[in-house]
């Protein structure tokens, strides 16, 4: 029997993903060209922030976009629930969300042995950074109140198809970029005397390169999935 093969939701996958990997190939182009490598870890002076942001709020529009085709499947109760997540109040709440992720991963940056006083500016960019690219997304896309049930591992009533698809694409992204900013700290003790071992430019490429690295493994697993279904049904 030949696998169901769902053509809209894998065509949503690889554009996403897609998205995903042309931004951290943006980074790298302009990290490339970028003369001095030390006003990486400045907000001002550096454009990878933005650059993510852009990346990550053009997937939140893509998820969008296909939702349009399962709205029609929600009840008139879900409808009104999905309209609370975007008031007012939702939006800061969605904003506080943010901040408070970026205190806390800045916090675990300081505990881990960034500089408390000396960096504090590099700490918030690299803490902001992955913000974007872990809790940002579902706030742009089910807003403050949907995203707090995210985080507490329950699926919000109003979801449709196409959302639920771009949350499971954004846990590879928050994953890749948690353990690549995390296992960009090893070269920083070493004795190479290199000017991108200095804070927190390991830590910025790292979880740029995971954020890759997690999405080329989702994107291995849906194409795997599509080749399986094409073989399955050539055989029939």
């Amino acid at each position: 029997m030949a696998m169901k093969f769902d053509q809209q939701k894998t065509k949503h996958q690889l554009f996403h993903l897609s998205v995903s990997l042309a931004t951290v190939l943006v980074c790298m182009t302009y990290m490339q060209f970028q003369r001095n490598w030390v006003n990486l870890g400045s907000l001002w002076n550096s454009l990878i922030v933005p650059i993510v942001f852009t990346g990550e709020l053009l997937k939140v529009l893509l998820a969008r976009y296909y939702s349009r085709w399962d709205d029609s499947f929600l009840t008139q109760k879900q409808r009104q629930k999905r309209a609370s997540y975007f008031t007012i109040r939702e939006i800061c709440g969605g904003l506080i969300l943010q901040l408070l992720c970026t205190l806390l991963y800045a916090f675990v940056c300081i505990i881990l042995g960034a500089p408390v006083l000396q960096s504090y500016e590099q700490t918030f960019v690299l803490a902001l950074l992955l913000t974007l690219q872990t809790t940002s997304p579902t706030v742009f896309l089910l807003g403050g109140g949907g995203a707090l049930q995210v985080c507490f591992c329950e699926k919000p009533d109003s979801i449709t198809k196409s959302e639920d698809t771009a949350l499971g694409l954004f846990k590879y992204n928050a994953l890749g970029a948690i353990l690549g900013a995390w296992a960009g700290s090893v070269v920083a003790p070493l004795d190479w005397d290199r000017d991108w071992q200095a804070y927190p430019i390991p830590n910025v490429v790292g979880a740029l390169l995971g954020c890759a690295l997690g999405n080329i493994y989702a994107c291995s697993r849906i194409l795997y999935a599509t080749a399986k279904v094409y073989m399955n049904r050539k055989r029939n």
